[in-house]
């Protein structure tokens, strides 16, 4: 691994000393998707200013831009009720982000590539994004390799063009995360945007076995007994309309004095199907007696249907941005384990649903210089029948609340700024589930890992909370 890292750190070394006499202007063939590609996200950003070093020459272009955060987080919980916790606060600086991507066209302008490095979390995982798109006409375009599927509007704003230094609690139970596969996307309508689609197939890599989401990020082979390839696969649709102009993936409205004046809106809508392998005993467990199967497949699979409907409104440097989520996983035997008379009753609806919604407001106090933004979402995650129980009392997520505060000064657009948030966050404790249901594992969380439950409260149905408050400042440069 350290040769390879060493290999690429020349070759972004090389690229650099290639691309410096061609100091960015922004130019729209530069951008992936901007040449007949009515369905993608420039790589370039041509609102806020030119990013990154371009080299190019007949037939060939290539744009290299790194974007690093420098982060510092103080972080306090306060626990309520029989079984709060108090005492894991800290205050930290880190690298939150360091990526450097690669993007361009090859042959012809029409044949388009995106490679993106993430030097932090190394590993398999270092290669974030590396795609071919062929930009065919306004109306098809295909897309393969490995990205973010067009899934929900959050998710797909880069973070470097965030609002608050980290998406949502809501975004980050419910985004799809990367994935392999191939899409087709495109647009109807010449001078305005009456539909945006992309429609594709992935594999479906199970986050967890407690988390009910696509995660296709590290590398994998043609083989099965990696545990990561079992027959599994997710179609993904959205569709988009902007019927007063195109709005650029962002959570707020950079545009300049000359045009942010004119109204914008759009509205989103997508649904996701995943279908995944599944093993865990304390939702769903295997009755049959047989314990593992011969093949190492497991002996349960899991359905997930995921919707997401979203809006958003531009208007003089006023941005709103609202989602709601709905996601229900539902869980069945396969194979010597499909049928089993003898299972106790509530293993057949152990099936999980959970909602949520965001609400984002910013507004430029400063045109392109200086603006302020409000968050607020909740989670409304699902208590379910333990394992055979009796009562509803487990749940793999606890039911969440955050409201945050931040604000952004821009030196150089999204190139050069600064980002103050505070968030408050609200967590309602379940009972959480291990591999025996007994409740002893900690839930899943967004920012921390909150206790469980207690067992007390649970029969006295009163609840407990994990309050938490977040200060965060970020300095982000992109070059």
């Amino acid at each position: 691994m350290s040769k390879f890292l060493s290999l690429a750190l020349l070759l972004v070394a090389g690229m650099g000393l290639f691309a410096a006499p061609a100091m960015a202007q922004a130019n729209e063939a530069d951008n992936v998707g901007a040449v007949h590609g009515g369905g993608g996200e420039g790589a370039a950003d041509t609102t806020l200013g030119s990013k990154g070093l371009v080299w190019s020459t007949d037939g060939f272009s290539v744009r290299m831009t790194t974007r690093v955060q420098f982060r510092l987080t103080y972080q306090n919980e306060v626990g309520h009720g029989a079984h709060g916790q108090n005492g894991r606060d800290f205050i930290n600086f880190r690298v939150r982000r360091a990526k450097t991507s690669f993007s361009g066209h090859i042959f012809q302008k029409e044949f388009q590539y995106k490679l993106v490095l993430n030097w932090m979390d190394g590993g398999d995982a270092i290669v974030e994004e590396g795609y071919f798109r062929w930009t065919v006409m306004q109306y098809i375009n295909i897309q393969a390799g490995q990205y973010k599927p067009a899934w929900n509007w959050e998710e797909l704003t880069s973070s470097g063009a965030q609002q608050f230094v980290d998406r949502s609690y809501v975004n980050e139970v419910f985004n799809q995360d990367k994935a392999k596969g191939i899409q087709i996307d495109g647009k109807i309508g010449e001078d305005v945007s009456w539909l945006k689609y992309s429609l594709g197939l992935f594999n479906g890599v199970l986050k967890s076995n407690h988390d009910f989401r696509n995660a296709d990020v590290k590398r994998i082979s043609d083989t099965f007994s990696d545990g990561i390839v079992d027959g599994d696969m997710m179609l993904n649709l959205r569709l988009e309309t902007h019927p007063l102009g195109d709005i650029k993936h962002s959570l707020n409205d950079g545009r300049g004095e000359d045009e942010f004046d004119q109204v914008l809106f759009a509205i989103g809508l997508a649904v996701n199907y995943l279908i995944a392998g599944f093993d865990n005993e304390a939702i769903r467990p295997d009755n049959s007696g047989l314990g593992a199967t011969g093949s190492g497949r497991s002996r349960t699979s899991s359905d997930t249907w995921a919707f997401t409907i979203d809006g958003h409104f531009r208007w003089h440097g006023l941005s709103l941005d609202v989602a709601f989520f709905w996601r229900h996983t539902e869980f069945h035997n396969r194979g010597a384990n499909r049928y089993s008379p003898t299972s106790p009753t509530h293993n057949g609806i152990a099936n999980n649903t959970d909602m949520g919604f965001t609400v984002d407001v910013s507004y430029f106090i400063i045109a392109k210089t200086l603006n302020v933004g409000l968050r607020y979402n909740r989670l409304e995650a699902d208590e379910h029948w333990q394992n055979g129980g009796t009562s509803r009392n487990a749940a793999l997520r606890p039911d969440a609340t955050e409201i945050g505060i931040s604000v952004n000064y821009y030196l150089h657009g999204d190139n050069l700024k600064l980002t103050l948030d505070i968030l408050y966050v609200s967590e309602q404790l379940a009972f959480g589930l291990d591999a025996a249901g007994t409740g002893a594992q900690s839930l899943s969380g967004v920012y921390t890992s909150p206790p469980q439950r207690s067992v007390n409260s649970v029969a006295g149905e009163n609840a407990d909370y994990a309050d938490t408050w977040i200060i965060r400042l970020q300095l982000q440069w992109i070059f």
